[in-house]
C-alpha cells in the first residue's frame, strides 16, 4: 500500500510537471528589458493574445507570472457566458485574463484609483473586448464617497482615517449580489477593505461558485481573520490559502512590520 501511494504520488507530480503552460512564460531578454524600464511614464507591450498598456513594469512582471502563468485565477465553468466581478482591477490583467479564458464571459471590472482606470479602460479598449462593464468606484459596505489614498499603484487603498483629500466613488457589493442570480467568480483584491466587505456580503456568498479573496490584516487582528474564515464556510466553501506576501521573516522577534499590514494571504474559495 505504501509503495502504491509512493508510485501514485510519482505519477502525479509527473504528470503535473510534463504539462504544457497554456500561456508563454516572460523571456529572459525580456525580463531584463521590463526590469531596466523607467516607472512614470505610459508604456505599451505586445503579448501573444493581448496588448498592455502600463507604468510600471515590476508590478506587470510579478502580475503576469501569477495570473498568466501560474493561473491562479483558474476555474472551470460550462456556462457560455460566465458572470465575473473583478473587484481591485487595477490596470487590467485579470480582467484580460478572464477575457481570455472566457470570452464571452459578462465581467464587471471596479478601480477606484484614477490613474489606474484610466489605463484599465485603455487596455480594454485597445483589445476590444466586448461584454465588460468598467467602474470608476471603489468597492465597498454602501453607496457613498470615501477618502482614498491614491497612489497609482497596486498599494492604493481606501483612507478609513479620512485625511485624504482625494474623494472616491464606493460601490455597495452586497447590493450588485443581491441583483445577480449567480456568481460563477468573484475577485475580490481590495487591499485591507476585505473584512468590512465580506461581513456586508455574507448573506450572499451562497450565489458565488468560486471566490478569490487577498486578505491584508495585522498579526493583533487575528480574530478578522478567523472570522472571514467562518463566514465563507457558513456559504459552504472549501478554503485553500496560500501565502501572498512574506512580511515577518522571524515573527517570534519582529512581532509586526510597523506597516499597514503584516498579513496578507491569498484565500481560494471553491465549492
Amino acid at each position: 500500500m505504501i509503495i502504491t501511494n509512493i508510485l501514485k504520488g510519482i505519477r502525479k507530480r509527473w504528470i503535473q510537471s510534463s504539462e504544457k503552460p497554456r500561456f508563454d512564460q516572460v523571456s529572459w531578454l525580456a525580463t531584463r528589458l521590463l526590469k531596466n524600464q523607467e516607472d512614470q511614464q505610459l508604456k505599451k507591450r505586445d503579448f501573444k493574445y493581448f496588448t498592455l498598456h502600463y507604468i510600471r513594469p515590476y508590478e506587470v512582471l510579478k502580475t503576469y507570472k501569477e495570473i498568466f502563468v501560474e493561473e491562479i485565477y483558474k476555474f472551470e465553468t460550462t456556462k457560455s457566458h460566465p458572470v465575473i466581478l473583478d473587484c481591485g482591477a487595477n490596470i487590467g490583467i485579470s480582467t484580460i485574463y478572464f477575457k481570455t479564458i472566457y470570452p464571452n464571459a459578462i465581467v464587471h471590472a471596479f478601480e477606484p484609483d484614477a490613474a489606474l482606470f484610466e489605463i484599465l479602460s485603455t487596455n480594454i479598449h485597445v483589445n476590444q473586448f466586448k461584454q465588460v462593464e468598467l467602474h470608476k468606484a471603489a468597492i465597498w459596505t454602501e453607496h457613498t464617497t470615501l477618502s482614498f489614498d491614491n497612489k497609482g499603484s497596486e498599494a492604493s487603498h481606501i483612507d478609513t482615517t479620512g485625511q485624504s483629500d482625494n474623494k472616491v466613488e464606493a460601490i455597495k457589493l452586497s447590493s450588485i449580489l443581491a441583483n445577480l442570480d449567480s456568481v460563477d467568480f468573484l475577485k475580490m483584491d481590495i487591499e485591507g477593505a476585505e473584512y468590512e466587505v465580506v461581513k456586508d456580503c455574507a448573506p450572499y456568498l451562497y450565489k458565488i461558485e468560486n471566490f478569490f479573496l487577498e486578505y491584508h490584516g495585522k498579526a493583533n487582528e487575528t480574530h478578522q481573520l478567523i472570522e472571514l474564515l467562518k463566514i465563507v464556510e457558513a456559504a459552504a466553501f472549501k478554503v485553500y490559502i496560500k501565502m501572498a506576501a512574506d512580511n515577518l521573516h522571524q515573527p517570534f522577534f519582529q512581532k509586526d512590520t510597523g506597516t499597514i499590514y503584516d498579513v496578507q494571504l491569498n484565500i481560494f474559495c471553491y465549492k
